[in-house]
């Protein structure tokens, strides 16, 4: 009773206070990743947690991360989605290469890193965006749910 008591605490304070990725102490840094749908197309862009969003073309979906000082990674969570709505078709990226599907649009390494060979660009101050255009759509991948 005493382990389960712990685990249950343990959980909600995890969940309570954010994402695992988050950091808020005194070196903390806000990072912003943009991704520019320049398609033609709208497009159903996941990642951010789950955090699902219809971008329209010449918009963008738009993340913040909060990490110490020295982070290298990319966007907002180690996954992510493009998809064409109403169809099964689309990208599906993975941090850390231990899902890889090879379902991304180029090499998840690429997509989840801000070091050399990156498809980010670097726009501001720790901000980062990548435009989304037209080829990418000649593609893409059969997606399951």
């Amino acid at each position: 009773m005493k382990n389960l008591f712990i685990t249950v605490l343990a959980y909600i304070l995890l969940n309570s206070c954010g994402s695992g990725l988050e950091y808020d102490g005194p070196n903390s840094r806000v990072y912003t990743y943009i991704l520019t749908n320049q398609t033609g197309y709208e497009l159903i862009i996941t990642s951010d947690f789950g955090r699902a969003e219809l971008v329209t073309n010449n918009n963008a979906y738009k993340c913040e991360i909060s990490v110490e000082e020295g982070y290298t990674g990319a966007l907002c969570s180690l996954e992510l989605e493009i998809r064409i709505p109403e169809t099964n078709k689309g990208y599906r990226c993975y941090g850390l290469a231990q899902n890889t599907q090879g379902l991304c649009f180029t090499d998840d390494d690429r997509v989840f890193t801000i070091s050399d060979g990156t498809i980010f660009t670097k726009v501001g101050t720790r901000t980062y965006e990548y435009i989304l255009t037209a080829g990418l759509l000649e593609n893409v991948f059969e997606l399951q749910d």
